[in-house]
């Protein structure tokens, strides 16, 4: 009896090593990174910051190349606007202590169904949808991709799409005052890399 339940435990084991090497062999794994560029309007003139996302790994099927369900992240304590007090009015905005990350939560990418449609001179940019996380609310995205590009090493591409605060319970920034204010829509551009590992 007992050498029987170890029989049935290697065989578990070599069915399971199996499995492992088929799953290994059906994918392909990228390391993703992204530097992000938002814009907004105040009352006396504009301004512009950045940020990076957190790198992040995905998996992308070898035969089908669809990357599935990344969720990319940013930190609000990395977020810069070149400028000391506005960057705290903007962490406070987002309540950054209590709130620490804005997450991206992506649906599945097809690199070849997206350079299908770019490559179509009738086509409008690409769309890519997903749900923007920030603080407790989530809302769904659409993006404009542009300069898709697929090489052996790397997927590149920008995202550009516009958000409003209001519409995440996000009170503007405000100073002298409140004569000075932030307007409500900001405009984001996202530069992403994927890289084969």
């Amino acid at each position: 009896m007992r050498e029987r339940n170890l029989m049935i435990q290697r065989l578990l084991i070599i069915v399971l090593v199996l499995l492992l090497n088929v799953s290994i062999a059906n994918a392909e794994v990228f390391i993703g990174e992204c530097s992000i560029r938002f814009f907004g309007d105040a009352t006396l003139h504009g301004f512009d910051g950045k940020v990076a996302c957190q790198p992040f790994t995905l998996t992308g099927e070898k035969e089908t190349k669809i990357i599935r369900q990344p969720v990319v992240i940013v930190r609000v304590d990395s977020m810069d606007t070149d400028n000391d007090s506005r960057n705290e009015k903007m962490r406070n905005m987002f309540d950054s202590k209590k709130f620490p990350v804005i997450e991206g939560l992506f649906g599945d990418l097809n690199p070849t169904a997206v350079l299908q449609i770019m490559a179509s001179p009738d086509a409008q940019p690409a769309k890519l949808e997903f749900d923007l996380k920030i603080r407790e609310r989530l809302q769904r995205v659409q993006a404009e991709v542009t300069d898709f590009n697929v090489t052996s090493k790397n997927i590149t591409f920008t995202m550009k799409f516009n958000l409003s605060l209001a519409s995440f319970e996000l009170e503007p920034p405000a100073g002298a005052f409140g004569i000075l204010k932030v307007a409500d829509r900001v405009d984001v551009e996202i530069d992403a890399v994927l890289q084969r590992k």
